[in-house]
């Protein structure tokens, strides 16, 4: 009976013993899981740092400061290019914090836009942004700057050929076409007109001078001659219109291609008291804007120089930054006509008219 006891004792003392041990092991395994899901946790709250910090890092070696960027304008006699300059200037100031434009003035010369671009890159420029003299020379800019390893943004006008990394244009055939149209509307079967042309070795001026024939062709309209400007001056826009009048006494439209040129076709039809012809133009100034107003001028295709010179900044950002640019870029234009000058002149204002 006692052994039996005995026993019985013994076997209920090692099933507790049992117990104990697996309640041990239990715990043991919940401590242990608990400190793993807690060290993951610490290893991946470390990878988010780092990933964090490593953007940030990114960042700030993108970030662009103490940049220098040429602009070799073809001319800032012509209120045009001043806008561009303006649009340059102000979205480095903006986009670009202690940065420096440095604005060559060509003065219409190809000659001399070369020399500035070369002294440019002897300068150690980290851009450059050209709005050529004409097409066919720009090819030589674009060969110096591949050369340097200078990034070249064109504004405006174009190039023949050559490497560049984006090119901000006007659709100068679209906005032709329109403006064509609009004359057209204003003439008569049988009538002609004249254009007063950039000169055709530009390609804006080629486009403008097709889109403006495609145009006026919505009517039995003749274009029967034009005059290609050099100097693209009032002055010139004042002898052509001359000329032409005097060649074509019937002459009932003339299409001058830039803002003062046309002022100056004005004052030529003003003075030979030829209030039968109109004047269509292409850009805007306040000038123009006021001969809208007043009816010596009918019409115009204002293009957006303000944004051309900030959008090429934008590319010129990102571009140093090592962001994919978009290579061709077109903006469009503006009719303007006397009938719609009020609703369109805050517009006007902000993308075109702004050079201070």
């Amino acid at each position: 009976m006692k052994k039996r006891l005995l026993a019985v004792l013994l076997a209920s003392a090692m099933a507790m013993t049992a117990l104990a041990g697996c309640g041990s092991s239990s715990t043991s395994t919940e401590s242990s899981s608990t400190e793993e899901a807690e060290e993951t946790e610490e290893e991946e709250a470390e990878e988010v740092t780092e990933e964090a910090e490593a953007e940030t890092e990114e960042a700030a070696e993108t970030s662009l400061s103490g940049v220098k960027i040429a602009y070799l304008t073809p001319s800032l006699d012509l209120p045009f290019w001043r806008y561009v300059k303006y649009g340059i200037e102000n979205e480095v100031e903006n986009l670009i914090p202690d940065s420096e434009v440095v604005v060559y003035d060509s003065k219409d010369d190809a000659n001399t836009q070369l020399s500035n671009a070369q002294d440019a890159i002897t300068k150690q420029v980290d851009a450059i942004i050209i709005s050529p003299t004409d097409s066919a020379s720009c090819v030589a800019v674009l060969s110096e700057a591949e050369e340097a390893g200078v990034p070249v943004v064109i504004c405006d006008i174009g190039t023949d050929s050559g490497t560049y990394a984006a090119f901000i244009s006007t659709d100068n055939e679209a906005g032709a076409k329109e403006l064509g149209e609009y004359i057209a509307s204003l003439l008569e079967d049988g009538d002609t007109v004249a254009q007063i042309t950039l000169n055709q070795a530009r390609i804006n001026g080629v486009l403008r001078k097709d889109g403006f024939d495609e145009g006026i062709s919505v009517k039995d309209i003749t274009d029967v001659d034009f005059k290609q400007m050099e100097k693209v001056n009032r002055e010139e826009g004042e002898t052509y219109a001359q000329d032409l009048i005097t060649a074509y006494p019937d002459l009932k439209a003339i299409f001058c291609h830039s803002e003062d040129p046309s002022m100056g076709a004005v004052s030529a039809l003003q003075a030979a008291g030829r209030e039968d012809v109109l004047i269509a133009a292409f850009d805007c100034s306040d000038e123009v804007v006021e001969a809208i107003q007043n009816g010596e001028i009918a019409a115009t295709a204002a293009q957006q120089p303000v944004v051309m010179g900030r959008t090429s900044v934008q590319c010129i950002e990102k571009i140093l930054t090592g962001q994919e640019v978009e290579q061709e870029i077109q903006l469009g234009t503006l009719l303007v006509t006397k009938d719609n000058i009020d609703e369109v002149y805050d517009t006007l204002v902000e993308v075109a008219l702004t050079d201070e």
